[in-house]
Parts: structure tokens; sequence; C-alpha cells
């Protein structure tokens, strides 16, 4: 997803996520992506919606890193405190 925001994911990967573009809610002005409502759990898993509620989960200072270094530090980081965080 972060080659999504980007612009750098393939154009078929690119093509499956819209921005939230409403102006008066919240997650247009963070960058979040919209996810699409699904009937079947089987759908849940698909590129399309799976991966924008990923990255909708993500903390806003992982979704604006700049370079894709930092943002995998960001995102290692973020998961390590997720998982292991109830030890420190």
């Amino acid at each position: 997803m972060f080659d999504v925001q980007h612009g750098t994911a393939p154009v078929y990967l690119t093509e499956l996520c819209e921005h939230c573009s409403d102006t008066h809610l919240r997650s247009s002005s963070r960058g979040d992506f919209c996810i699409p409502r699904t009937n079947l759990r089987l759908s849940d898993k698909a590129f399309s919606v799976a991966g924008p509620q990923a990255w909708n989960s993500l903390p806003t200072s992982v979704q604006l890193t700049v370079s894709k270094s930092t943002f995998c530090k960001h995102l290692k980081t973020h998961l390590f405190r997720v998982s292991y965080g109830h030890l420190s």
C-alpha cells in the first residue's frame, strides 16, 4: 500500500484502491483509502479490501513517511510494539 500511496505500484494495483475524497472527514486529510463493502467473508481477503484496511489501521506517523526504507523501519517498530508491548 505504500507504493500505491506514492504512485510507484503497478497500475492494476493502483486501480483497485481509491482514496477517500470527502473533505469533511478526518480520513481524507490523513490519506486513508476507502474500504469497499462486501457481502462475503471471502471477499474481505481481496487486495482491494484487505490492503486499505491494513493501511488505514496504521498510525499516521507510519503512513506519512516519505522513503520506503523509513516506512519499513517504522512499520516494523509499530508491529513489534503491538505484538510485544505488554512485555515492557
